[in-house]
């Protein structure tokens, strides 16, 4: 009979660890395999990685009320637009101690005083990639946004360029073409912006935020806006696969932005205890190592980043030289924020007519 009284234990502790799930909200290649893996036999639970292209598709989300996330990682502009929305809950700060970890730059930022609802967890570079062979066949050099706003550049380029699929990124790159704050809500500027985005529209292959790395690989494309742990991937994957495509990047001289990534916990999680044992796991200095040498993440854990992989640290469009000029999306008001809304829709309909 003990025997049997054992069995049954065994098989609703197993039954029970099947059961227990905790649930992450992030970008898809933004968490190392092996943090996960050590995760998940430290809490003895299953980690759920749930993926989102883009942080507008994310909040909208939650605009009609998703739930089902304990840990969510959004960017700068979207942790405060959800602070605003009364979606996340306020963060008990005790709980976090490898929070020290952290370069205190990025701590405290106007988007989140005092940390109270987020904290940083890495940042990715918005800028371009390039077929190597292709645009030194074409004398052209992508250190400047005009390569993807100029005609001059564009008629060379004509169905070979992608850029996201994200009014903020698109609008903020053609601010910085034109000399602008990349996050400027002066009504003249935003329509400069559209003008000049227009203008370029029908140069492009398409918007793309998703599938435009498999694009360059294949060398279909040959110039896109990209992010920085995409592209590390992406170039990663081509050494191994041995093709002959010969992908690079760089910043431009006008300047980039940076997705500055956060750590949440959503208003409704109850049971926050994995929450915060997740959050504090990945602001640990082995998780950021990890981070960093296997996704090309940018990380910003002070220790860690003097022991990661030194061509991944000497990379500059993975760690920028100069941060002064390096912008990150700033949350715009409800009024502007409809009107680029509105203002892209037009866009997109119009490249389809």
């Amino acid at each position: 009979m003990k025997i049997v009284f054992l069995y049954v234990a065994l098989l609703a502790s197993s039954f029970a660890y099947a059961n227990k799930v905790i649930n992450i909200y992030i970008a898809a290649n933004y968490l190392a395999d092996s943090t996960a893996q050590q995760f998940e036999s430290e809490c003895n639970c299953q980690l759920a990685q749930n993926y989102f292209n883009e942080n507008d598709e994310m909040l909208a989300k939650f605009a009609a009320g998703a739930s089902g996330y304990d840990v969510v990682v959004p960017t700068a502009y979207a942790a405060e637009q959800l602070v605003s929305m009364q979606k996340l809950q306020p963060l008990n700060l005790d709980r976090l101690p490898n929070l020290k970890n952290i370069d205190p730059q990025f701590l405290n930022q106007a988007y989140a005083p005092h940390n109270r609802y987020s904290v940083p967890y890495a940042y990715d570079n918005v800028m371009l990639a390039y077929n190597k062979k292709e645009l030194q066949r074409l004398g052209i050099v992508a250190d400047s946004w005009a390569v993807i706003f100029d005609p001059k550049y564009l008629k060379k380029l004509k169905g070979k360029v992608t850029v996201f699929n994200s009014q903020r990124n698109v609008f903020a790159a053609a601010l910085l073409y034109l000399g602008k704050d990349p996050n400027s809500s002066n009504i003249d500027d935003l329509k400069q912006a559209r003008a000049v985005i227009e203008r370029a529209m029908p140069y492009w292959a398409k918007f793309d935020s998703d599938t435009y790395y498999r694009s360059l690989m294949r060398g279909n494309i040959w110039l896109a806006m990209s992010y920085s742990v995409d592209i590390f991937k992406t170039i990663q994957d081509l050494k191994d696969s041995h093709q002959e495509v010969t992908i690079d990047a760089r910043l431009q001289k006008e300047g980039n932005m940076y997705e500055l990534d956060n750590l949440v916990i959503p208003f409704y999680v109850s049971n926050t205890k994995l929450a915060y044992q997740l959050i504090n796991n990945l602001l640990s200095t082995k998780s950021s190592i990890e981070l960093a040498n296997m996704t090309g993440a940018s990380i910003m854990n002070k220790a860690a980043l003097a022991k990661i992989d030194l061509t991944i640290k000497s990379t500059p469009w993975i760690y920028p030289a100069n941060m002064q000029k390096m912008h990150s999306f700033k949350n715009y008001a409800p009024k502007i924020r409809i009107m680029i809304n509105e203002a892209w829709l037009e866009l997109q309909l119009s490249c389809h007519q």
